[in-house]
């Protein structure tokens, strides 16, 4: 068990840099990761990096500003 199992974790930016990191890094301690970016490209491997490592994700476009 990971330390947000069962949480869901909303993170803005992560179609690439610190945005992908941190949305890895719940993913990997065990959260479902709402994927959050205007680049619709880096959104979307993100969300496919955290399935490769059977990982659970999905993709929302948007603009926080």
């Amino acid at each position: 068990m990971g330390l947000v199992s069962g949480k869901v974790a909303l993170v803005t930016g992560a179609g690439a840099g610190i945005g992908r990191a941190a949305a890895l890094k719940f993913a990997e301690e065990g959260a479902r990761v709402v994927v959050s970016d205007l680049n619709s490209d880096g959104g979307s491997e993100t969300v496919a990096l955290i399935r490769q490592k059977a990982g659970d994700a999905i993709f929302v476009r948007a603009d926080v500003t």
